[in-house]
């Protein structure tokens, strides 16, 4: 598709037509509570009249109606005071989500727009664009809520189908575009969307713009009101094109910034292991990369050491963070049990003195529990010498601790 798609600050004429329209038939509604029924109604309204008949135009339409509707919706109560934005309530998120469904099913059904565009119909999407992007870095918004449909509207309608050359210049042009729309306020929310947008087009115009990117999205994860989540899908994006090396190089440098939240860090292991199926010498990248985002990655970096059978590191680590083998599954602990077993027994002894600690009959059942399945290790590397000689000394140290001697006993550990 050859683009001659107009970047512009103004809203095209016919998109502010549509918009005024799409006011004259919800005005029967008034000023009704932002739920999902309204929007329900609302939509139901806009939608009885004539669509546009040429495919892209009806779908350019909708996605206008979906966003003025958002836009309704999401209009902040603002304290004139101290100029912060009152949260949505329950039933308005709930038409927002439910708007936001509108949305992402209309750009994967109807928004590949892979033939070439008529004048008209470019003027449509950049005015479109232009109106996103302005609700996107307006005060009164919650700009988070369009930069989602931003970015849609540039990967699955734009960059997917210009040519290179097409390609860089809207992409070139875009990241002027927002540079002069800097916000002026300090509003946090409003400059990580401006932050996060100009990072996305940046992205976009290959590897060597990716320290810019990178650099932008590290300016936005400062603000502490910034979430993981709100970042384009870059890692899925690189790996439906296979850029192996490039994903490899996003993974460690995002790290830090997925270490903030309690983000879902299953899929960030996942891509780890696509990257490495393609690149092995990327392991000890994928190690550092790994490192950075404990504590919070503890349990992924935990899995990916007993995958890769480095049982030393795994005990190192579980010994360093006071891990307790309770907590395991025994399934869990097969990998390291069946390969390095001795290993294993500093883990356990250090937890069963860690319960001992407590001086109470919980504490002591939990360190009987521990000294049962050490009882079993000992077996396994055929050293039960070492084991009655422990288990005679401990019971020995703690002979005045009733309530463990009787524990003990019940656990068939003494006569």
């Amino acid at each position: 598709m050859t683009l001659i798609l107009n970047l512009k600050k103004d809203i095209d004429i016919h998109v502010q037509q549509w918009h005024q329209q799409f006011a004259e038939d919800i005005a029967p509604l008034g000023q009704g509570i932002r739920n999902v029924q309204y929007t329900t109604e609302a939509l139901t309204l806009i939608f009885q009249k004539e669509l546009p008949s040429d495919p892209v135009e009806q779908a350019l339409f909708k996605l206008n109606a979906y966003l003025y509707m958002l836009q309704i919706v999401v209009q902040p109560v603002q304290n004139h005071l101290s100029r912060t934005m009152a949260s949505l309530g329950y039933h308005t998120h709930l038409a927002v989500a439910e708007l936001q469904k509108s949305l992402q099913h209309l750009f994967a059904e109807s928004l590949h727009l892979t033939d070439s565009l008529t004048v008209e119909q470019s003027k449509l999407l950049s005015g479109t664009l232009s109106y996103i992007r302005l609700e996107m870095l307006s005060e009164s918004r919650d700009s988070f809520t369009f930069l989602d449909s931003y970015i849609r509207l540039w990967m699955i309608s734009i960059v997917a189908d210009s040519t290179l050359k097409d390609k860089e210049q809207l992409l070139q042009a875009e990241v002027e575009l927002l540079e002069q729309l800097e916000p002026r306020s300090g509003h946090s929310a409003l400059k990580q969307a401006w932050w996060l947008a100009q990072s996305y087009i940046h992205f976009e115009r290959g590897a060597e713009h990716d320290e810019v990117a990178l650099a932008l999205i590290h300016t936005a994860a400062t603000k502490q009101d910034f979430y993981p989540d709100r970042l384009p899908d870059y890692l899925e994006r690189l790996t439906q094109q296979a850029q192996w090396q490039r994903l490899a190089h996003w993974l460690t440098e995002l790290a830090d910034v997925l270490r903030q939240q309690q983000s879902n860090l299953q899929h960030y292991a996942s891509y780890w292991e696509q990257v490495i199926a393609e690149l092995p010498a990327e392991e000890p990248q994928m190690w550092i990369a790994l490192e950075k985002l404990l504590p919070v990655g503890g349990r992924i970096y935990e899995e990916k050491l007993l995958a890769y059978g480095k049982w030393q590191l795994w005990m190192d680590y579980q010994l360093a963070a006071g891990n307790d083998p309770a907590n395991y599954k025994v399934t869990e602990l097969q990998p390291l049990e069946n390969n390095a077993p001795e290993m294993l027994l500093p883990f356990y002894h250090q937890a069963v003195e860690r319960h001992m600690a407590h001086k109470n009959r919980q504490g002591y059942k939990a360190a009987v529990k521990l000294l049962k399945r050490l009882a079993k290790l000992y077996k396994k590397i055929k050293q039960e010498p070492r084991w009655t000689d422990f288990i005679e000394q401990f019971a020995q140290r703690h002979s005045r601790l009733r309530a463990l001697q009787e524990e003990l006993r019940k656990g068939k550990l003494i006569p």
